[in-house]
């Protein structure tokens, strides 16, 4: 998903500046090395030797969900502030050219 971070307008031209693909890439690595260390270290800290599987797979589930939720909500927050991976499009303001147009001119760019 693309998100319009600033639109300025200069001269009858609106700029516009969109994230690229690749930081949708990046991003998505980096979360999924933040989770997966994070099911790890709870799966160390509920199991151990203990033949209590059943609750303690419940309580890294319960866990995983609330800690995870928080960590996803600033790590996006941190990408954000981030203006690596962002271009500027031009969207020039009476021309014949319909939405549909523009926004294909916008993707095609953006991949």
């Amino acid at each position: 998903m693309q998100k319009e971070i600033e639109n300025i307008e200069v001269d009858g031209k609106i700029k516009v500046s969109r994230d690229r693909p690749i930081k949708s890439i990046v991003k998505t690595i980096t979360w999924r090395i933040i989770a997966s260390a994070t099911t790890f270290g709870l799966a160390m800290f509920f199991f151990g030797s203990d033949p209590n599987a059943a609750q303690k797979a419940t309580g890294v589930a319960l866990a995983e969900s609330v800690i995870k939720m928080i960590l996803y909500f600033f790590h996006e927050r941190a990408w954000a502030q981030l203006r690596w991976g962002r271009m500027m499009v031009i969207i020039r303001r009476n021309r014949r050219r319909s939405l549909r147009s523009i926004q294909r001119l916008i993707l095609n760019r953006a991949s």
